[in-house]
C-alpha cells in the first residue's frame, strides 16, 4: 500500500472514502513499514570455509533475505564469529543487493588477523549498513566474502550461530 499525500481540508464534509484514503490506508502504509523486516540465524554442523578472492556468496540459501521494500530507508547488518589461516591477510565482506554488489571495492568491512598466535581464533564480527532510498518492491539481500591469497577464512555455525537481518526504518 503507497503513501496517499494528506488532503488540505476545506469546507466541504468529510465523507468516508476520504477518511479511508488519508486515514486508515497512510497508518497501514506506515504500519506495513514497522513491519518490513527479515532475519536469519544459522547453525549447522559444518562451518562456513572459503579461499576465493573474488565475491562470492557466503551461503546463498542460508544467508540470503527476501524483504518487501515501501522505498524507504533500510538497516541491514550481521554478527557472528570469524578466523582465517594466514596472519597478515584480510577477509572482506560485502552486500549484494538483488544479485549485485552494494560496494563496488573491498566491501563494507575488512577482518584481520595480525598477530600469528590469533591465526585459528575466532574473533567477534559484526556490522551494520544504511542503503538510503531504496525502491519500494520485493529485494533479496545476501552477504558475500572473499580473503587475500593464499588464505582460507572460516565462519563459525557450528558453536555460535550468526545473524544476518535487515530492517526498514
Amino acid at each position: 500500500m503507497a503513501w496517499t499525500t494528506p488532503k488540505t481540508w476545506t469546507s466541504e464534509p468529510l465523507t468516508s472514502v476520504d477518511l479511508n484514503t488519508y486515514v486508515r490506508d497512510n497508518q497501514n502504509h506506515l504500519k506495513d513499514r514497522i513491519d518490513s523486516s527479515a532475519s536469519r540465524v544459522v547453525s549447522g554442523t559444518r562451518n562456513y570455509s572459503t579461499t576465493a578472492t573474488e565475491w562470492v556468496d557466503v551461503d546463498a540459501r542460508e544467508l540470503s533475505l527476501t524483504l518487501q521494500s515501501h522505498g524507504a530507508d533500510l538497516l541491514l547488518g550481521f554478527a557472528g564469529a570469524i578466523h582465517h589461516s594466514r596472519d597478515s591477510r584480510a577477509t572482506y565482506f560485502n552486500i549484494a543487493v538483488d544479485d549485485s554488489n552494494y560496494f563496488s571495492d573491498e566491501g563494507i568491512t575488512q577482518f584481520h588477523n595480525a598477530l600469528q598466535h590469533e591465526v585459528f581464533r575466532f574473533k567477534p564480527l559484526s556490522f551494520v549498513v544504511l542503503i538510503p532510498g531504496l525502491s519500494p518492491g520485493s529485494h533479496v539481500f545476501k552477504l558475500r566474502w572473499k580473503t587475500s591469497r593464499d588464505n582460507s577464512a572460516t565462519i563459525d555455525i557450528v558453536t555460535t550461530h550468526p545473524q544476518f537481518w535487515a530492517k526498514e526504518i
